[in-house]
């Protein structure tokens, strides 16, 4: 799964990266360095061709819901069978986009220790996700795609976000394009410039935004 990530660049830095051309994240403070599930965070969204920079509830509310009770549950959307899940099938066709990051968290036993370590690459990345607009709580909300882990991020955890890379991006956000075109994008990362460190056990409050958070130990 992906339960916790980061975004180290600033709304101008995001816009350049994604080639923004509507930008109404108007609030948003960087770095933002432990980002736990049901905080605002930004998405990339296309509509005709013009692509936004806005601000979503990070764990899904699916449209027919009337609170956001549901919301803990769907931060995540399992890639294998995200198309035969009620509250994903249609927003993975008529409402993807891409939630940026400079690096995400996973934990693993050790001793008596949850460990943290923290994944990124150096470069901005763009996890694939979906949204849905609730119309009677005026919500917009977006679930993280997952799917297994490569090699190495499988020695922390057996799951990773799937990672977009820049070529992708236009087939990702084309509404018109069907769930067997982008398929193919649901898989786990191949590059071979991941870099895993060992973090403060700080991350493991939510709460807790320190630049150390980042930083190995």
């Amino acid at each position: 799964m992906c339960g916790r990530f980061n975004i180290v660049p600033d709304a101008s830095a995001l816009i350049d990266a994604f080639d923004v051309l509507i930008n109404t994240l108007d609030d948003y403070q960087a770095p933002q360095l432990n980002i736990p599930p049901t905080s605002p965070v930004p998405i990339v969204s296309s509509k005709e061709g013009v692509r936004s920079l806005s601000a979503a509830h990070w764990g899904l509310i699916p449209p027919w819901a009337t609170d956001t009770k549901s919301a803990f549950r769907m931060i995540n959307a399992r890639a294998e069978t995200i198309a035969e899940k009620a509250s994903f099938r249609v927003p993975i066709v008529k409402s993807r986009c891409i939630v940026p990051a400079s690096g995400w968290y996973e934990w693993r036993k050790e001793g008596d220790i949850k460990q943290p370590y923290y994944f990124q690459t150096g470069e901005i990345l763009a996890f694939a996700a979906i949204s849905v607009w609730n119309k009677p709580l005026s919500l917009l909300s977006c679930s993280i795609l997952t799917t297994q882990a490569s090699a190495s991020a499988a020695q922390v955890h057996h799951r990773m976000p799937v990672l977009l890379g820049a070529q992708n991006y236009a087939q990702w956000l084309d509404p018109a394009g069907t769930y067997t075109d982008i398929k193919g994008l649901l898989k786990p990362y191949a590059g071979n410039d991941l870099s895993i460190i060992k973090v403060t056990t700080r991350v493991n409050n939510a709460r807790y935004k320190g630049h150390d958070c980042i930083e190995a130990i």
